[in-house]
This record gives C-alpha cells, structure tokens and sequence, in this order.
C-alpha cells in the first residue's frame, strides 16, 4: 500500500510541480465542489487509484480576479463585480471541481468592498481564496477567512495554491454562506489555517533564499 501510494504522489509531484516533502503528504481522495442550484455541495475526488497511479484528469481550476478599472462611486456599476466574482467562481465550479480562486489587491493590500464580499460568500461555499498584492504585502483579514500569500507573486502562489489543493482539497462548504454557524466558521477557519501554515513556509523559504 505504501509503494503504491508513494508512486501515485510521485507522479503528482510533476502534474503539481511540487517538492517530493509535499508531495508525499497529499491525499489518495480529496473533497472537491459541486454545484447545486446557488449553493455547493462536496462531492469526494481520487487522486490516486487504488494502484498508486496519480488521476492526470484530476487539474485544480484556479481563476486570478483583478482590480477592474470602475470607480467606486460609479451607480452603473452597482453590483457589477460582486455578480462578475460570483459568475467567474460558478464558471470555474462546473469546469473543475478542484477550484479556488486568487485575488490580486491594490498595492496596500486591500480588495474593493464588493470584491471583497463576494470573494468571503465564495469561501463560505468551500473556495478557497488566496490574497495577492502587488505591493508585496496583504493587509491581514478580519474575519481569517482568505489565505494571504505575504511576499510571493502571483506566480508562486498559484503554485503553493495548487499544491495545498491537491493535499487538502476544497473547504467544507456552509449549508447557508450566508449564515454560517459557528460551528461551520470555527472548520472553516481550521481548514484556512492548513493552507495559511503552507503558504507562510513558502515565504520562510523565499526569505531565507534572500539571505
């Protein structure tokens, strides 16, 4: 078990382009997402076979939402990227249920108020969301619902994401994002930690490489 096990995580070392320590950490099933109707639902995914071989369908789908140029104040635009983050994230859902999404900030490391709303509703319905700035530095989150890449650039964190994604998998979606319960909050918190741990060693490592 453990010879077939190691060989499908080998395998997903090159699919993932992660180090062999990570790589033999990940999960022979994952949870991933489906949709159903304005929620989601989990729904378990193989990534290896009962023969250690590594399921090469099996790509995690990671959308980059940008700061868009509208103004804040601009009334045409009312609810426009709060439903533009919602239809990108369902999009994403029903290509691959592997999904998460990364979010560029503004150069001090803040999301715009709708971007940010909706981006929050789409972690409470299992999507993790990763946090990117441009400046080098992501304002920390109140509510510890994202997971803030630090210094790494897009580039680096879509690949730390990925690896995390195909350890962990998808977070346990909220049975209302709405109105979560503090039962669902206090596991979805957990599960953002298990992520965060990962992308702060990558900044360890990218410090220390700078040495």
């Amino acid at each position: 078990m453990f010879g077939s096990t190691r060989k499908c995580l080998i395998g997903l070392l090159s699919l993932a382009a992660a180090s062999l320590a990570i790589a033999e950490d990940l999960s022979v099933t994952v949870n991933g997402l489906v949709l159903s109707g304005t929620h989601t639902k989990p729904v378990a995914l193989t990534v290896c076979d009962s023969r250690g071989q590594p399921n090469h369908n099996l790509t995690p789908g990671i959308a980059v939402l940008r700061r868009d140029s509208f103004s804040p104040t601009d009334p045409a635009r009312e609810g426009a990227r709060e439903f533009a983050v919602f239809l990108t994230v369902a999009k994403l859902i029903r290509q691959s249920p592997l999904s998460a999404v990364i979010g560029i900030t503004s150069r001090n490391g803040l999301l715009l108020p709708e971007s940010a709303q909706a981006l929050t509703r789409s972690v409470l319905m299992g999507v993790p969301v990763v946090t990117v700035s441009n400046g080098g530095q992501v304002s920390p989150d109140s509510n510890n619902l994202f997971i803030e890449a630090g210094r790494l650039n897009e580039a680096d964190a879509r690949r730390v994401l990925t690896q995390c994604m195909l350890r962990y998998g998808n977070f346990q979606p909220s049975a209302d994002p709405v109105n979560p319960t503090p039962a669902e909050l206090a596991t979805l918190q957990r599960q953002v930690t298990q992520y965060q741990e990962s992308f702060d060693a990558a900044n360890s490592a990218l410090q220390i490489a700078s040495l």
